[in-house]
Formats: C-alpha cells, sequence, structure tokens
C-alpha cells in the first residue's frame, strides 16, 4: 500500500518571545507525546498512523512549529484533516484542567531528565547562551511552565496555530490522494 508523511508547518516564535510558555505549553497538549490530542486522535482512536506529533522550536529570531504523522497513501488527507482539526479546536476552547496538567508534568518531566546527564545540562545551558537567555531560566523553567494558564494556551494556538496559514507537505504516492486535495488546496502541486 505504501506510506505518505504528512507534515503541516508554519513559522514558529522567537526563543525571547513572551507566548515562548504558554507555546511550548500548548505544543505539548497538541502533539508533545503519545497522549497528546494529534496521536490520541489519529493513532489512539483512528488507527490510522503508528505516531502523531508535533513540536515548536523556538530560536534567535524566529522559529518553526511542525506537525506531522506517516499514514497509508490513501488517507492522507483523512489525516491532513484531523491535524488541521486538532489545530483549530485548541484555539477554539481552552484546555482541561486536567491535560493541562498532565501535559506540564510531560514537560517538566523532560527538562529535569535532561538536568541529569551532562550533556542534557550542556545542550540546555548552550541554548540560553545561543539564544541570549539567562542561565536564571534554569531555575525558573519549571515555574514557569506550571503558570501557564488554558487561556494563555488558547491565546498562542489562535495567534500562532492558526491551520488558514499553514504549509502542507505530503510525501507519498500522490495519485493516491492527490484527487481529494485538489478540492481543499486550490494552490496544489
Amino acid at each position: 500500500v505504501g506510506q505518505a508523511a504528512v507534515t503541516v508547518a508554519k513559522i514558529g516564535i522567537a526563543r525571547s518571545d513572551p507566548a515562548y510558555y504558554p507555546g511550548i505549553v500548548a505544543n505539548s497538549v497538541l502533539g508533545g507525546g503519545y497522549s497528546a490530542r494529534l496521536n490520541g486522535e489519529i493513532r489512539v482512536k483512528r488507527g490510522l498512523s503508528y505516531g502523531a506529533n508535533s513540536s515548536l522550536s523556538a530560536r534567535r529570531t524566529t522559529g518553526l512549529f511542525r506537525a506531522s504523522a506517516q499514514t497509508k497513501n490513501v488517507s492522507a488527507p483523512e489525516v491532513l484533516d484531523l491535524i488541521m482539526a486538532e489545530m483549530g479546536k485548541l484555539a477554539a476552547e481552552p484546555a482541561g484542567a486536567e491535560e493541562l496538567k498532565a501535559r506540564k508534568s510531560v514537560l517538566i518531566g523532560g527538562f529535569g531528565r535532561s538536568l541529569e546527564t551532562t550533556d542534557g545540562l550542556a545542550a540546555i545551558l548552550g541554548n540560553l547562551a545561543l539564544y541570549n537567555q539567562p542561565l536564571s531560566e534554569l531555575n525558573a523553567y519549571t515555574g514557569k511552565v506550571d503558570a501557564v494558564t488554558p487561556a494563555e494556551v488558547q491565546a498562542f494556538a489562535k495567534a500562532h496555530l492558526d491551520p488558514a496559514g499553514v504549509s502542507v507537505i505530503i510525501a507519498g504516492d500522490a495519485k493516491s490522494f492527490a484527487e481529494p486535495l485538489k478540492a481543499k488546496l486550490p494552490n496544489l502541486e
């Protein structure tokens, strides 16, 4: 049957952006792990992929948001619709308190595990230096993640994860999915 790689991407934020912490929490809710929304909807609920995820890479001047999943060629349009729908839902309504608590725990736990290794600590310190962030971010990270509110996650999603402004890349057997996509994506190449 063959596989298609479905990727949705858009310009992200700079590491110095005040929305950085709401952004990483929003990304964690959307696609930052097995229990995040994208994987739950695409893999767990529908069995369309072995995994769906997203990432928010904040850099010095800008960054990248990316959501992706591998699927059968014929289900690429459906997976694309699901990714876009989940991005829209995050902007349309606030995340629940329990969902937010669980996703923040994933971020905080991952950060803590990174601090436990020389390589992890070096990477964190190197990124702080590279992106002109103060060393105090090491101690502030947990509190700043924990302080993010559902309204801040929703506001970040509205401002930065609007599915109307994304670039879509699907690598696979185009004859299996191009026709259904042409109606949705008039600029399809």
